[in-house]
């Protein structure tokens, strides 16, 4: 074979495995972009997408343009259906679940500015954590949002890599909805127990630094306005430019099992979490007084859900002490959306308030007194905590 047969042979066999390549990443389309094959066995489940979310659902949220959106980090992408009834308005609307595995507050901010830039939003749930909310530089930060090419998504091989795999592990279950909700290890229940211990008992060791002292039931502490306050300056940047768009907000503080706030009380700072929810609910009233188009809720406290019972194969509502099941965002989603009101069986204390200043003092209180008749009812939970804590 001489020079030139040998060369147009080269450039032929590279333009064909580029073809082939171009051909396989767009059916098996790994990363759920296009959207418009999905086979049972073939390419219906696409194992590789976890790996790739904080590139593609941006690109997905430009391309499809929800009008209602769930912005988080994992909490909500695992425990919020953006199909919920009451979020769609019965399916009027169309919706995303745009939360991010590990997202911070920097994250969150950012995809909610992205979002206002590239689609009409009408509703939007954000997750907070009570802690600094400052305002951030999205162009330094972090990468650029949306910037995902298609000659990534069909030439580069790291998507037929990604394309491979996928047609390997139709086996496996599925770990994301179409609309960007995560199942993450959901129905884990043999290994629960085990979770609960190895999060509880890694925050006791985070913890070693400062002593912990033992949580006494009883002790209902007096309120104290805050004289630190938080930097909420970012939020506040962030629900002005929302409500100047029209958007209806729900701001919904992420909630823990209550386990992990029991840690809290003897290993962590259980009083400055009302008092930062406060600031919050401060900023929130002080956006409204221009349009009430932001709530803020809460979900803490000792109710059925928050204090279920964490036992192999009977858990419904929890994955660890942070993440939970779909069926406790859709009670979470029908208080917001439907007002809807949970009553407790084992508790005084109602599933989910709507917070003002004024009744984040009140919901301070209410917390530490259901949880000191909650106590005295359920015996068995702190047998349960010093089970899974020593």
């Amino acid at each position: 074979m001489n020079t030139k047969n040998f060369t147009i042979y080269c450039i032929s066999s590279l333009l064909l495995l580029l073809f082939v390549t171009v051909i396989i990443n767009r059916i098996i389309d790994p990363f759920w972009y296009y959207r418009d094959i999905s086979i049972n066995g073939f390419n219906a489940v696409k194992t590789e997408y976890h790996g790739y979310e904080g590139q593609i659902k941006p690109v997905i949220l430009r391309e499809t343009r929800p009008e209602v959106v769930i912005f988080s980090n994992s909490y909500f992408e695992i425990g919020l259906n953006p199909e919920h009834p009451g979020l769609t308005d019965k399916g009027k609307f169309r919706s995303y679940n745009f939360g991010i595995a590990g997202a911070d507050w920097v994250k969150v901010y950012c995809n909610v500015d992205f979002a206002i830039k590239h689609t009409t939003l009408r509703t939007v749930v954000i997750g907070i954590n009570p802690l600094q909310l400052p305002l951030p530089d999205c162009s330094t930060k972090m990468e650029p949002i949306g910037t995902i090419e298609q000659k990534t998504l069909l030439f580069s091989f790291d998507a037929l890599r990604a394309s491979i795999n996928t047609l390997r592990h139709q086996d496996r279950p599925p770990t994301h909805t179409l609309n960007g909700m995560s199942y993450f290890h959901r129905n884990n229940n043999a290994q629960i127990e085990q979770v609960f211990k190895f999060y509880l008992r890694r925050q006791l060791n985070f913890a070693a630094k400062e002593p912990c002292k033992s949580p006494v039931a009883t002790e209902i502490p007096a309120w104290s306005y805050p004289i630190d306050h938080q930097d909420v300056e970012g939020l506040k940047h962030l629900l002005i430019l929302l409500v100047n768009h029209n958007v209806n907000v729900k701001l919904v503080v992420y909630p823990n099992h209550a386990m992990w706030m029991e840690l809290l009380m003897g290993c962590g700072d259980i009083l400055g979490r009302w008092r930062s929810l406060y600031d919050i609910a401060k900023l929130v009233e002080q956006v409204n007084t221009m349009h009430s188009l932001v709530e803020l809720w809460d979900f803490q406290g000792t109710s059925d859900i928050l204090t279920e019972r964490i036992r192999n194969n009977e858990v419904k509502y929890w994955q660890d002490i942070g993440h939970f099941n779909y069926e406790m965002g859709d009670v979470m989603l029908d208080v917001i959306f439907n007002g809807k009101k949970l009553k407790s069986i084992h508790s005084n204390d109602d599933f989910g308030v709507l917070l003002t200043p004024t009744s984040v003092v009140d919901r301070f209180y209410n917390y530490f007194i259901n949880r000191k008749d909650f106590i005295a009812r359920n015996p068995w939970f702190l047998e349960d905590f010093n089970m899974f804590t020593r």
